[in-house]
This record gives structure tokens, sequence and C-alpha cells, in this order.
């Protein structure tokens, strides 16, 4: 999550940024004179992420957040002086959201599977998310935790620094889109009233229809295998792979899918 793109590790490592315009790290939290200010860059941030979390991204903008502050849009400058500055604290806010054990773990494999299902689990509840990170961002104080216990797991591999920035920047970015692209089906399922399983089995489906078509020539085809639709099961979503139900070719629960299911690729009934 602090960084999109492998270059921006490199430009965090080196005390540089891509591009001439200054981050919000770089700029003092509050000016030398006036009156203390009221809110802080968290409460700003995190009032950022309540609007983009209800609302989206499009509703979004110095004015709104300023309202949810109960400020005049003109002062809210003062805390972030432009919209790139907003984008910087609200994704070094979610890196806060990261759980990080006292010590790090004896299987350094453990702690990167868990800092992606993490980085899948946050994107789950700000689904906008990896649409902020089509750019380098620059990481925050939230974002540099992050990378140094990242780091950390990665202390025994033989790669550089430049390389390990690279493999922290795919991993957190693939967690980041796939917890963005379930929360996109979950949002079609609360639309459609179709189950997880349902999805699931037309997405199978789909697969099993593209196998089966001959157009594609695997060199392992027993790999895709079990793709091909199955036979004609009263029990079991017609197109569904064997591994989802048992050996006998009924469903693992013992009972029909609540809905039917169409067999396309071979007998075109319905279970």
């Amino acid at each position: 999550m602090p960084m999109g793109d492998p270059e921006a590790g490199r430009a965090a490592a080196a005390g540089t940024e891509p591009g001439s315009q200054m981050s919000v790290w770089d700029l003092p939290e509050r000016g030398a004179r006036g009156p203390k200010p009221r809110h802080g860059r968290p409460a700003v941030a995190a009032a950022a992420v309540r609007i983009a979390d209800t609302q989206g991204l499009s509703a979004l903008t110095m004015r709104r957040v300023a309202s949810e502050l109960g400020m005049a849009t003109m002062s809210l400058y003062n805390y972030v002086p432009a919209k790139d500055h907003l984008t910087q604290l609200m994704i070094d806010h979610l890196a806060g959201e990261y759980a990080y054990p006292p010590e790090l773990p004896a299987d350094p494999r453990a702690g990167v599977a868990d800092l992606a299902r993490q980085a899948r689990d946050i994107a789950r509840r700000h689904p906008w998310l990896p649409e902020l990170l089509h750019r380098p961002v620059p990481p925050g104080p939230n974002g540099l935790r992050y990378l140094d216990y990242f780091l950390g797991l990665l202390a025994g591999s033989p790669l550089d620094t430049g390389a390990k920035l690279e493999v922290i920047a795919m991993i957190s970015g693939f967690a980041t889109m796939y917890g963005g692209m379930q929360a996109a089906l979950a949002s079609q399922r609360a639309g459609s009233g179709a189950s997880a399983e349902e999805q699931a089995a037309a997405q199978m489906q789909a697969f099993a229809r593209t196998a089966a078509s001959g157009r594609y020539r695997p060199r392992r085809g027993r790999h895709l295998r079990v793709l091909h639709p199955a036979p004609h099961r009263r029990c079991r979503p017609h197109g569904a792979p064997r591994s989802l139900t048992d050996d006998h070719g009924g469903c693992a629960a013992g009972r029909a899918p609540s809905r039917s299911f169409v067999c396309t690729a071979r007998c075109g009934g319905t279970a």
C-alpha cells in the first residue's frame, strides 16, 4: 500500500522523489505564526476517508472535506495545499490499519502472506483505494513502518534493496488490486441477490466453456481438466469442477443449489 510503483520505493530509499512537486511530508504541518490549528493531519485524513467510504472518490473535494471538518474551504489549504497532498494523507492513513507482531515471525513467508492478506482486507474495506495507487505515492510515517517491517521479512534474501522494494510493490499492489476486485464482486452480489457460491459457479462455467471450446490447446492439459464440465448431476451446478463436490457428484453439503444452473457445455439441461 505505501507504494504503487517500485520507482517510488527507489526514490524513498535515495531520499528523493520522482517529479518536482513536494510531498505533504516535506511541508510543515503548521505554520510558524498564527493560532494553533484546530485539526491535525490525522483528522483531515480520517474525514477524507469517511467521505470516500460512504460516497466514493467522486464526492471527495476540498470543499466537502472542509465541510466535514467544520471549516472554510480556504482554511483547509493550510493543512493540505493541493488535492495530491490529501491523497497522500489518505493512503498513509490506511497504511496505519496494518497490524504487526512484536517480533518478526520465524517463517518470513508466513509474515509476507499475512501482510498480503491484510492489504487485501484493507482494500475490501476501502474499495476506492486501488484507484489512488495508479501513480507513485511518497510513503508517510505509516507507510515507512510498513516498508521497515516488510524489509525485515526480506532480510535473509540475497536481493539488493531496490529489488526488495520491487517485490514489496508487486505483492502489496496485487493484494490491494485483488481486494478491490473482491469488493466489486460483493457489490454485484448485493445488487443481484446472488450468493458468493452462485457467483463463483458462474465464473467456473465460463472457464469450463472456454476450456471445452477447442480454441485453446494447453501444453499441460491435465491441469485444466478439472475445469471441464461435469456430467449432468441433480445436485451439482453444471460446469462446476469436481473439486467443489464430493466423489459421488453430489454437493458436499448434500443440498441442491438454491438456483438452477444451465449446462451449456454438454447436455444443455438444468440442475
